[in-house]
């Protein structure tokens, strides 16, 4: 965890407010009754925990938990219980990590085992499914229930749902359970944003023993780890039956690739620097030069942090860090005299599609092991994104609600998966590659198939197969953007792909004209071969890093747009995650396309 914090402040007293008591007072189970009796020591005023800039608020309790079936419950049943509900806030000006515990409180007889209670936890409409307490982190009765970041205004609603097991027996006769919630708030700097999810996302982990993805839990942040590499993702769900089994499944459900739509990894919001010429050097690395380049200095920072420095340092201690404009969402970000302009958002971060997109063009997908979409021109491809996921098809076809924005990747974004790739937090900072093999892996699929690696970095011979699948270790994870399976996939080879930025005033044969260009928050300008900042192009110096080729867009027609990666067979030593050059935005085979999701609260 990067950063320092400023102090541990935590709550112990009675005013936090949940004491749950079960009290069994007949002999036997067989059609006898219970009692759920439910006592709230509550505070009339707001309970807050303080310490400096961080102050993080408890609010919004609700009431009782009450039962009308007082016997041992299924969980199916369970889970339609009423749900104790209460909200965190973190009112302070910088970010918050907080943990919820659940601890045991005093009884004036037995305690219940916590093998016979199940409970049921839901984070801002994320169910846990039905869970047995006695698999809680904790000793002696101290649980950890939830976990999380919340940025300054941010906040976070729970549901809590607890239940006698159905599999208890006559054995827990006369016996209690008595508890309560604990909260700890950590004020923390540089600590990456909690992905959000929107509508019916699903968070998932990799099971290396079963090699299948599985339900991750989101009340707790274990199902990431960006300082090992572990970059966050979630998947879409297209039938909606079974979307709606998956969102109230238990944590650890097998979530099938078949029923997946998209797969997607979250970019949390970041400022960068970049040392020198090429960075700075990881254990394990060639020595740096334009061919084997090192790491950019890259802190997480959150929504109220917009860093305006160059970018660049000399020297020992890193400085003058800048925040893309890929983490704001407007029609003026690119511009650092606008960007604070009303209208537009500074966000957490984006979700970006884990490959190249799959399916047809009627039904966008993004999975594993099938062929990239191509021959569509950057006007049809943009307003397909646009119409099937988002509003109302965005809600039928992948679950998606709230604040969010499916649309076609930005040159921007593209460079901000490129940067945290080239830092500690990705490939080139993961220890299982060394050298050359710091660079991505290159997709030689000539059938152009997503998630592919050729299994080294030596991409010079026209073996144009699929060598090794994205979940093969080191092999296949090598093609990704973090060096595990958790990064993205298919950003060098496989087939280049359009983002949307283009030359002011040539709009080539994308298919666009004057009047049906979209806002400016969907796509980069650019003029007089002057890249973005962050967009891994000419502003930061980043040209022909591990010796990709690079040609920025020009006045002509035939490359007025960018591309980016480039594709299998081409010049394959000149292919890379920091390729670009220009094409004229007509469909063709060898030009795909990715999606990115931007969200806001």
């Amino acid at each position: 965890m990067g950063g320092g914090y400023f102090r541990r402040t935590v709550i112990k007293r009675e005013v936090v407010p949940l004491i749950v008591i079960i009290m069994l007072s007949v002999i036997v189970l067989v059609g006898s009754s219970y009692a759920w009796y439910n006592v709230s020591y509550k505070s009339n005023d707001i309970n807050t925990i303080t310490a400096g800039n961080l102050d993080l608020v408890l609010q919004n309790e609700s009431g009782i938990i009450t039962l009308t079936n007082t016997v041992p419950q299924s969980d199916s049943s369970g889970l339609t219980n009423s749900a104790y509900s209460f909200t965190v806030k973190n009112n302070g000006s910088i970010s918050s990590k907080y943990t919820i515990y659940l601890d045991d409180d005093t009884i004036d007889g037995i305690r219940m085992s916590d093998s016979n209670i199940k409970y049921n936890l839901e984070k801002n409409s994320y169910s846990t499914g039905a869970i047995g307490l006695n698999t809680l982190n904790g000793v002696s009765g101290k649980r950890k229930l939830a976990e999380g970041v919340l940025q300054p205004e941010e906040t976070a609603t729970y549901k809590l749902r607890v239940w006698i097991a159905e599999s208890a027996t006559t054995e827990i006769e006369g016996q209690q359970f008595k508890a309560k919630i604990r909260i700890e708030g950590e004020q923390i700097k540089h600590i990456a944003n909690e992905p959000e999810l929107r509508g019916d996302m699903i968070p998932v982990t990799w099971d290396a023993t079963t090699s299948k993805w599985q339900k991750a839990d989101y009340t707790k942040n274990v199902w990431y780890n960006y300082d090992n590499q572990e970059w966050a993702n979630a998947v879409t769900i297209k039938d909606q039956k079974k979307r709606a089994e998956y969102k109230n499944a238990s944590i650890g459900t097998e979530i099938k690739v078949e029923d997946m739509n998209l797969m997607l990894v979250w970019i949390p919001r970041y400022s960068y620097t970049l040392r020198d010429k090429f960075g700075y050097k990881i254990d394990g690395a060639s020595e740096l030069s334009q061919a084997t380049p090192g790491a950019f200095d890259i802190r997480f920072v959150d929504t109220g942090t917009v860093e305006t420095g160059t970018g660049k340092y000399t020297g020992e201690i890193a400085s003058n860090y800048y925040t893309p404009s890929s983490f704001c969402w407007g029609n003026t970000c690119d511009d650092e005299t606008t960007r604070s302009n009303e209208g537009n958002e500074e966000i957490p971060g984006i979700w970006i599609s884990k490959f190249e997109l799959t399916g047809t063009a009627d039904n966008i997908m993004s999975t594993p092991n099938n062929v990239s979409i191509i021959t569509q021109s950057i006007s049809s491809f943009f307003n397909r994104i646009k119409n099937q996921m988002n509003k109302e098809n965005g809600t039928t076809n992948y679950g998606l609600s709230g604040n969010y924005d499916t649309h076609m990747i930005k040159n921007t974004e593209w460079g901000a998966f490129v940067y945290l790739s080239q830092s500690k937090y990705g490939k080139y900072g993961n220890r299982n590659y060394t050298n050359a093999n710091k660079e991505i892996y290159q997709n030689k699929s000539s059938e152009r198939k997503t998630g592919c690696s050729y299994g080294t970095s030596n991409n010079s011979n026209s073996d144009y197969e699929c060598h090794y699948t994205y979940e093969k270790f080191p092999e296949g994870t090598g093609a990704s953007t973090s060096g595990t399976i958790y990064g993205i996939y298919d950003t060098s080879g496989g087939v280049a792909e359009y983002v949307m930025g283009y030359l002011s005033g040539y709009l080539g044969a994308s298919g666009f004209t004057i009047d049906t260009m979209p806002d400016a928050k969907y796509y980069n300008l650019y003029t007089n071969g002057i890249g973005i900042k962050g967009d891994a192009t000419t502003a930061d110096g980043t040209s022909g890093f591990y010796g990709d080729n690079s040609g920025f867009v020009t006045s002509r027609t035939t490359s007025c747009w960018f591309k980016r990666g480039d594709g299998y067979s081409t010049n394959d030593t000149r292919v890379g995650i920091f390729y670009y050059a220009g094409d004229d935005g007509n469909g063709h085979s060898h030009c795909a396309f990715r999606a990115a999701i931007s969200i806001w609260q």
